[in-house]
């Protein structure tokens, strides 16, 4: 009989082990596995059409991602990155209009990972009448002459 119980126990014990173990991939906060080599972490569209060949490229482009007044109202804040283009030493125009009004700030453009961010920039509200504003990003370089982006209306309260 203490045989058996002690059988049982290492079953028991190795079970235990063995589920904790299984557990431990599937619990949350667990450590992500790491991909194997096969595995393809490129972006859906950016397949190449064969082994060994670059991604197709983006085409270079001027991204506005918003131009808005603050919560507080005391700025409007605008922000823009380059897609199509990782490289640093460019400059990022950022360009109010309304009528004859024209409210400009520059940033550098700076590499990321995978564009030229423009980041975030800010213009005291008192630069702004109100009324219906425009905003666009125009980023230039020593390889890029020009990209604009497309105008997004903004309203100055």
């Amino acid at each position: 009989m203490q045989h058996r119980t002690r059988s049982s126990w290492q079953l028991a014990g190795i079970l235990l082990i063995a589920s904790s173990a299984l557990l431990g991939c599937t619990q949350p906060g667990a450590p992500e596995s790491t991909p194997s080599p096969t595995t393809s972490t490129i972006a859906p569209g950016n397949e190449s059409t064969s082994k060994g060949e670059d991604p197709t490229p983006i085409p270079p482009e001027a991204v506005l991602v918003f131009a808005s007044v603050d919560e507080d109202g005391a700025a409007v804040s605008a922000s823009a990155y380059v897609a199509g283009v990782i490289e640093n030493d460019g400059v990022c125009t950022f360009t109010f209009t309304m009528g004859d009004a024209v409210v400009t700030s520059v940033s550098d453009g700076l590499a990321d990972r995978s564009t030229t961010s423009c980041g975030t920039v800010q213009i005291p509200i008192d630069q702004f009448t109100s009324g219906a504003w425009n905003a666009s990003i125009v980023y230039t370089s020593a390889t890029i002459p020009e990209l604009a982006s497309v105008s997004s209306p903004l309203e100055i309260p």
